[in-house]
């Protein structure tokens, strides 16, 4: 087959506006798709015949090779050990290779990441990635971008690293835009217009683990049955007036939801005094509203800015400064997964 070399795939991340962890109890979350993507560049090269190799480069501070299963890394701190053996994990499960076999036997590939989305801060690092690899692949083989296979693949390749994913994160980093999620009506897209909604990313740099929090979440709500279900109703509520508020751009009326829904996340154990420090420097002036966006404990927070005051945002910026935090504005992402560049080959390989 035609095979397209020097592909170069990216992802948009994810911001969850309202729902964590009630998503994992039935209830519907919003997420929606942020302008901050990690790409993916793949090319491909004869190998000497004897092994084939993955060379992997970063724009996060390693570099890796793969050879016949064997990892070499150029910095082997845990995170990015587990980078490359999911991304090892990865290519197996997409080409079929076996035994460490990747391609058919005499081709080494060369993949660089590059992400403008904080790893483990909860903007679907991990889904970006997913999506991103898979279409990469994708597009080299069959020369076209199909994004229901790619959404498809890609969750059937995240639960390779993560068993337990809901898919949602991988729809959205594929379709972009504005989506409502429940278990038990699976993903559809929400029409509002958020073009010009100045949202704010505040990385807390505090690092969490998901797993965590979510035991932490059950066992609350195995003890005090009653409490989290009077929790469940307030978010319930919550959820409804979101949906009204975006239909109509009222952002007044989003940020009180997102103050709320963030109150709620508090009583369920899954801030700390670090976090409520950069939530008062927040609402000391420059925000409608600002929450924990992912599983909590750490990780970023997502700030609705009001801009109608240019001082008060400068002076919420400098506080954030003075509290040496990383942080970027981010608009939504209507386009998805895509493919940035392209270089025509001839090979044959193992097809996805």
């Amino acid at each position: 087959m035609v095979l397209l070399n020097n592909v170069t795939s990216t992802s948009p991340g994810k911001a969850i506006l309202f729902g964590e962890h009630f998503v994992v109890y039935g209830y519907s979350s919003l997420i929606f798709a942020i302008d901050k993507r990690l790409g993916i560049k793949l090319e491909y090269e004869n190998s000497d015949g004897n092994s084939t190799k993955i060379r992997v480069s970063s724009n996060l501070g390693f570099s890796a090779e793969i050879s016949d299963s064997k990892i070499t890394m150029t910095n082997n701190v845990q995170l990015f050990v587990d980078i490359v053996e999911n991304l090892h994990k990865i290519i197996n499960y997409l080409i079929g290779g076996t035994n460490g076999s990747i391609v058919n036997g005499n081709q080494n590939m060369n993949i660089s990441i590059h992400s403008e989305i904080p790893i483990g801060g909860g903007l679907g690092s991990s889904s970006a990635f997913c999506v991103a690899l898979t279409g990469a692949f994708y597009y080299s083989f069959y020369n076209n971008l199909n994004k229901k296979f790619i959404c498809d693949k890609s969750i059937e390749v995240e639960k390779v690293i993560n068993n337990n994913t809901s898919g949602v994160d991988c729809s959205i980093c594929t379709y972009g835009g504005l989506g409502i999620y429940s278990r038990s009506h699976g993903f559809n897209r929400f029409r509002a217009d958020m073009r010009d909604f100045p949202f704010l990313v505040i990385d807390t740099g505090i690092p969490h683990n998901t797993f965590e929090m979510v035991n932490k979440v059950k066992r609350i709500k195995e003890n005090d049955g009653e409490f989290f279900s009077d929790l469940c109703k307030q978010y319930e509520s919550i959820f409804s007036f979101s949906l009204k508020s975006l239909e109509t751009k009222n952002l007044d009326s989003l940020g009180m939801l997102m103050d709320e829904n963030h109150s709620i996340l508090k009583k369920l154990s899954l801030s700390n005094p670090a976090i409520e420090k950069i939530i008062k420097v927040c609402r000391s002036g420059g925000t409608f509203g600002t929450k924990i966006t992912g599983s909590g404990g750490g990780g970023c927070l997502l700030s609705l800015v009001d801009i109608k005051d240019q001082s008060l945002v400068n002076g919420l910026l400098k506080k954030l400064d003075e509290l040496k935090l990383n942080y970027f504005f981010v608009n939504p992402d209507d386009d998805g997964v895509k493919i940035e560049n392209k270089t025509t080959t001839s090979n044959s390989f193992k097809t996805i």
